[in-house]
């Protein structure tokens, strides 16, 4: 990467199967030790995302769950963190790495931790640190150390609202959501994947959807972490126990993504029953990355998202969002095309095409 970088600065990278130049970088900063560093050093040094769970959680990142008291935010922790701690799918639907996790729990008791526990199945797969033991603030260092001695690969916390408002600060100070930028930091430091529970402000009438102004606590709470989620019961339910999982952003999750859930009350078990109208269920997406890889290595040339499109029979915004993921997942490469008219485009390839 860093000499594909140095190349097209000097504009002589050329793609022979294309017989057009790959797209140049903007200006070379050369790395000079303890200071500002170069674009091919950061680069370099960039990890591909890896999903921890697929489409929902990446490592190295903090993910905000936001949702009611008694929305089943922490069966939901429960069953994705049994999943996680097997390898096993989440939700019938979402792929999962299979990863040592910890959940610290603030918001239920040991007791109420056992009862649940015991009617969901679960006897084992995952361990616990509960605040009545004394995990009762967000302590970042405890935290940190917790998560090294165990060899932890995923963290849950239920709830970070309760831990933060231990800490003595004033839900509407922005120091409130502090440890949540340390928290942040933390997962990327260590690489792994963060889940935070939050609560939410009482709705005036029958909440319609949750948004991340909704989230109890100061507003900076949004900022600080590396994507949020909404659950919310549906207002129209089509089915009993439905409801609504949305991303409010912001960096890997893609923003306006809707998942219709179905919980249950008997086993508190959850399932993936259908996605919003401009989105394919997770195992469809499965699928279509399969056809696209397939497409680029056995068509032996560089493809467009819109010829993807076309060559696989999907919607043209489904294919652009497969290629920018595998691209970033470092599955597939992807070169500039120069255009006579409007903003070039890009095109994309197998990534053992030479460039």
């Amino acid at each position: 990467m860093a000499n594909n970088l140095r190349a097209a600065s000097r504009g002589d990278l050329h793609n022979p199967r294309l017989g057009k130049e790959c797209p140049q970088s903007s200006t070379y900063f050369p790395n000079v030790g303890k200071g500002p560093k170069g674009i091919d050093d950061l680069l370099k040094s960039r990890r591909p995302t890896e999903w921890v769970v697929d489409l929902f959680g990446a490592r190295g990142g903090c993910v905000l769950l936001a949702g009611d008291s008694g929305a089943g935010k922490t069966s939901f922790l429960y069953r994705m963190a049994n999943a996680i701690s097997k390898g096993e799918l989440f939700m019938r639907q979402l792929k999962t790495v299979k990863s040592k996790v910890l959940i610290i729990q603030a918001d239920e008791s040991v007791n109420n931790a056992r009862d649940k526990l015991m009617l969901m199945g679960i006897d084992f797969g995952f361990d616990f640190e509960f605040g009545e033991d004394g995990w009762n603030t967000l302590d970042i260092k405890r935290i940190r150390k917790a998560i090294k001695k165990g060899g932890y690969g995923a963290v849950f916390i239920d709830s970070v609202t309760t831990l933060l408002t231990n800490r003595g600060h004033s839900m509407r100070d922005p120091e409130f959501a502090r440890p949540l930028y340390d928290l942040n930091t933390l997962a990327s430091q260590l690489n792994i994947l963060i889940v935070c529970n939050a609560h939410l402000r009482k709705p005036e009438g029958i909440r319609q959807e949750v948004s991340i102004h909704d989230v109890i606590g100061a507003g900076t709470q949004s900022g600080a972490v590396s994507d949020s989620w909404g659950l919310w019961s549906a207002v129209k339910p089509e089915y009993e126990h439905h409801y609504v999982l949305k991303c409010l952003g912001k960096r890997n999750c893609q923003k306006g993504t809707i998942w219709n859930l179905q919980g249950s009350d008997e086993d508190f078990s959850w399932e993936l029953k259908s996605v919003g109208d401009s989105d394919v269920l997770p195992q469809k997406r499965q699928e279509l990355n399969h056809q696209v890889l397939q497409l680029l290595d056995t068509g032996n040339k560089w493809r467009t998202a819109n010829e993807i499109s076309e060559a696989i029979g999907c919607n043209q915004e489904h294919a652009r969002r497969i290629c920018k993921r595998l691209y970033l997942a470092g599955e597939i490469k992807r070169c500039q095309r120069p255009s006579n008219s409007g903003r070039p485009s890009w095109a994309y390839g197998i990534k053992t095409f030479p460039t």
